[in-house]
């Protein structure tokens, strides 16, 4: 059986070098030893310009402990009984901002304390994030088409919003600017191709392009989510009621990033 945990949080001073020493003597105190005939592997990357490798835990823990400002790192290491019937494979590595815990055992009891142990004398944790709501969980893509008006009055919140939603990881699409007309077909496309509308009304004026624009992805099964200013003459009763629609007040576009993030989270968002 083959267990594998991936951790974010991890204390700023933590010493891997004496951490990783750790793990030996878990196996030790199994009775288990390494093997000259398993595959062991031990790799740091210093810098983009420098690395080493070495088969021998004891000059890898070496090295890391007179280098420990490194980028990343690689243990993968087989320890067995004397006897070779029982055995347990660990493979921790750092990188790319995350560990990632690999234990693998023909006892599931014993990885399940060992990722335990690791867990506990590292000080692995993750971030808390709440689970996507069973209910409403659709599970799309974290592609947004951003409708909105096209005036100095939206310019300065629809820009805050687009850097929001960037940041937290969406790829966001607007249209083109207001005209008179229906929605155009390319318009309609760019709609078509983002699994979420989220439309941002601004101001006490006809919002019919919004209207339009949001029934349109309605009408293709978009997930929709309106953004409306206190004081706009938009109204849910016109508009439909089934959906998602966050307050805020005027020149406070920020206010609705909670409530964006608490609606995200419940959805389900492929990837984040």
């Amino acid at each position: 059986m083959k267990r594998e945990h991936t951790y974010y949080i991890w204390p700023k001073n933590l010493d891997f070098s004496d951490k990783l020493a750790l793990i030996q003597k878990f196996a030790a105190e199994r009775k288990m030893i390494v093997h000259k005939e398993d595959y062991r592997s031990f790799r740091v990357k210093f810098n983009r310009y420098e690395s080493a490798s070495t088969s021998s835990v004891d000059e890898f823990l070496r090295i890391i402990k007179k280098n420990p400002h490194f980028e990343n790192f690689s243990f993968e290491a087989m320890y067995r009984t004397k006897k070779r019937d029982k055995g347990i494979q660990f493979h921790i590595t750092l990188q790319s901002g995350c560990i990632y815990v690999a234990i693998t055992t023909s006892d599931d009891d014993l990885g399940v304390v060992a990722h335990s142990f690791v867990r506990n004398e590292f000080g692995l944790n993750n971030p808390n994030l709440s689970e996507a709501d069973h209910d409403r969980a659709k599970y799309l893509q974290a592609t947004i088409f951003l409708g909105r008006h096209f005036d100095e009055q939206s310019q300065e919140p629809s820009q805050i919003l687009n850097r929001f939603l960037s940041l937290i990881g969406f790829r966001i699409i607007e249209g083109d600017e207001y005209r008179a007309e229906p929605i155009p077909d390319k318009v309609k496309k760019l709609i078509e191709g983002q699994d979420i509308y989220v439309g941002l009304v601004i101001g006490n004026r006809e919002h019919n392009w919004l209207v339009a624009e949001s029934a349109y992805a309605r009408g293709r099964d978009k997930h929709i989510i309106m953004i409306v200013e206190e004081g706009s003459n938009f109204h849910p009763s016109i508009h439909g009621k089934d959906f998602e629609q966050i307050p805020i007040k005027p020149s406070h576009v920020e206010q609705s990033f909670i409530k964006l993030l608490q609606e995200f989270r419940s959805i389900g968002i492929t990837g984040l």
